[in-house]
Order: structure tokens, then sequence, then C-alpha cells
């Protein structure tokens, strides 16, 4: 396999765990040959952890692990090291969670689309029309996973875990033969598209199919399906969809999905007390550090799509309101008939009012799109 079916492959991976949900786990074991803790006054002894990631380091979330990795081990001066294991070698995503808990891993990425029902309010992050901005989600969801009382937290405690670090996807790029300048466009469209915030689209006419990923790009040359939704516009490019589709469209929907990296409640508490604030500083950073990674993969995107000479467009927003109208009442009242043991309705205030603060902390923030055609001016 030559060095560029590699790169797609593992593109191809990392798209499929947005939009699927495919995962890895490892298993962990301790250092007992030194009692140094991190920043060298805490009471933690030195450990080596096992990582696990189910796509390739080269990808746009594994160059956000491996930065929170080598993050991690620099500032507890080496009292907390990793294994590194990527491209799914271990575990697969519905057993992550058992993997975790069970010791097999030590950190890894959790895909709660994977695990229907159990975490339900972390998914709000994917409630459509809320935020594109995938670093203020990230920074809100963060915020509230380290707060003991929170709801969110409590969500993952009651699995045996504690998030760390929260990886968003960003905002879809509607990928399709024929332009989409109005909400009436979609009317009758045959989208491949299986995230929550896609549903949205639905009472507006468009025609949801779920289409295994490694098949999208057969299915578009041949008609099967006229758009893509629900796969990063930084994705577009190395997945080559710009050899399958002419238009690329920001419908203002938002980011497309959620996920975090864990580690388990027993495996946290083993930690020494240096040694979880530095994981816990290094957490604080990973939204801004979300951004620049992500910038960096819209713009080789955005090159792709303009050498083949591609129109990109973000739909107006009373034509994104149009959808809004349509669809989001019934997808937000059925993500609150999925949380139980809690209140839905406070903690979307909570939510908000998290996600608000976050959002002006990255008021420079673009969707891939909205960034190429910037570039283009």
């Amino acid at each position: 396999m030559n060095r560029a079916s590699l790169v797609r492959r593992r593109l191809l991976t990392a798209a499929s765990v947005l939009a699927l949900g495919v995962g890895v786990a490892a298993c962990g074991s301790d250092d007992d040959s030194s009692n140094a803790s991190a920043g060298g006054d805490g009471a933690g002894k030195s450990q080596t952890l096992k990582f696990s990631y189910m796509a390739g380091e080269n990808t746009s979330i594994g160059q956000l692990w491996t930065w929170w990795l080598d993050e991690v081990e620099e500032r507890s001066g080496g009292s907390i090291k990793f294994d590194r294991f990527w491209d799914a070698t271990l575990l697969k995503a519905t057993e992550t969670v058992e993997g975790l808990k069970d010791g097999r891993a030590d950190v890894s990425q959790v895909l709660p689309t994977v695990y229907a029902g159990r975490f339900p309010l972390t998914s709000i992050g994917e409630l459509p029309f809320e935020s594109s901005n995938a670093p203020a989600v990230s920074d809100a969801l963060a915020t509230l996973g380290a707060e003991e009382a929170s709801p969110l937290r409590q969500e993952w405690e009651k699995q045996g875990l504690v998030p760390l670090s929260f990886s968003i996807g960003a905002s879809s790029a509607l990928a399709t033969k024929d332009p989409i300048k109005t909400a009436a466009d979609l009317k009758g469209k045959r989208i491949r598209a299986n995230d929550r915030g896609s549903r949205v689209m639905q009472p507006i006419g468009a025609n949801l199919v779920n289409i295994e990923l490694a098949e999208i790009y057969g299915s578009m040359e041949r008609g099967l399906v006229k758009g893509v939704y629900g796969i990063p516009f930084s994705f577009s490019g190395p997945l080559k969809f710009q050899e399958v589709a002419n238009h690329f469209t920001d419908l203002g929907i938002g980011v497309s999905t959620v996920n975090a990296l864990a580690i388990s409640k027993e495996k946290w508490d083993s930690l020494g007390a240096d040694q979880q604030k530095v994981i816990q500083e290094v957490n604080s950073e990973a939204p801004k550090k979300i951004a620049e990674i992500e910038a960096q993969f819209d713009d080789e995107s955005c090159k792709a799509v303009k050498d083949a000479g591609r129109e990109l467009f973000v739909l107006p927003e009373a034509e994104a309101n149009k959808i809004k109208d349509a669809g989001k009442a019934a997808v937000d009242a059925a993500w609150k008939k999925d949380v139980k043991g809690a209140d839905a309705d406070a903690f979307y205030q909570e939510y908000q009012t998290k996600l608000t603060e976050a959002e002006a902390a990255y008021p420079d923030y673009q969707t891939g799109i909205a960034r190429c055609i910037a570039q283009q001016s």
C-alpha cells in the first residue's frame, strides 16, 4: 500500500469515527520502579498508561491526542508516560467503556454514539442550531465535565469513567451534485446522513439514508445518493469528495459529533493530586488546540476543493432558519426524552450559559467552508 492510500485509509477510519462510531481502547499497567510524582511534590507514583485511539496519528483528532499525550508527559516531569496504540489495533468502539473499566485500557476516546442511551447529556453538543464553534463546544462540555456536582460528570461516573477532554467533530459540509441555495433545494434529495443534528433536515423534505463510509464515494459517483452530510469539511479533500461532488454547502446546523477522552474512575483516583492537576491543565487548553488543528486540515481541504473548481456556499441565515423552524423542536424533544435521571431543561440552560461564555473566548472561529470562502476574497 502506497503512502497516499495509507493516508486515505486512515482518514476514512477517522471520518467513520465521526459519522458512524468505530473505536479502540487498550490496557494499562503501573510502573512501580519509582515513586516520583507529578511536578516532583505530589503523592502519585510514576505510571505508564496505555492509550488507544481508533484512527491514525496523522488525522486531525489523532494530532489532538498526540499533543495531549506529549503535554501530559512533559508537564508531569515524566511521572506519567503513555504507551500509544493507533489505527484500531486493540479494541472496538463498542468495547471501549468496558475496556477502560476492566483495565484493558487506561485512556481512550469514548464515542457516545455507539452507546445508545448511556450518554444523553453529553450529546447535547450535537443538537442542531446550537453552535458551529467546535472549540467553544469542547470548552463548555469540558468545564461541565470537570465539575464533580455536574449532571454531565455524574453521567460519566455512573459508567465508571471520568471525562478528560472533549473532541468535537466540526460542522459538516453538505457535499452535493446540485447546488443548494435555499432550504427548498433539499426537498426530495437523497442524502447520506446519520448523526443527531442531520435529522433536522427531514421535515424540510430531505431523504436521509445511512450508508457505510467506505461506500459513500461510489454511491455518489453512481448517483445512488445526491449528497453527503455528517463529515467535517476538513475531511472532504483527503476523502476526495471534490471528485464526486460539485458543491459544498454550510447549512449552519452546527457541530457534527461529540466524543470524549476518558479514564476509569479507579485509575483517575490512583493518580496523585499533582498528576491530576497536570491533566486538568492540559484539558483546559485542548479547545484552543482543536481550533488550531482543524484550521490546518480545513486549509488542505480548501485547496483541494478550489483546485477542482468546485463551488463553496454558506446558506443564508433566512434559509437556514427555515430548516431550523421546521425540524429543531422535534430533534430537541427527542433528546429530552432520552435524558433519564436528570432535569433536561435545567441542564440545557446550564450548558447554554457555559457555551455562551466559551464562544466569547473563541470569537474568530470560522467553519471550514466559511474560512475557505474568506480566503478566496
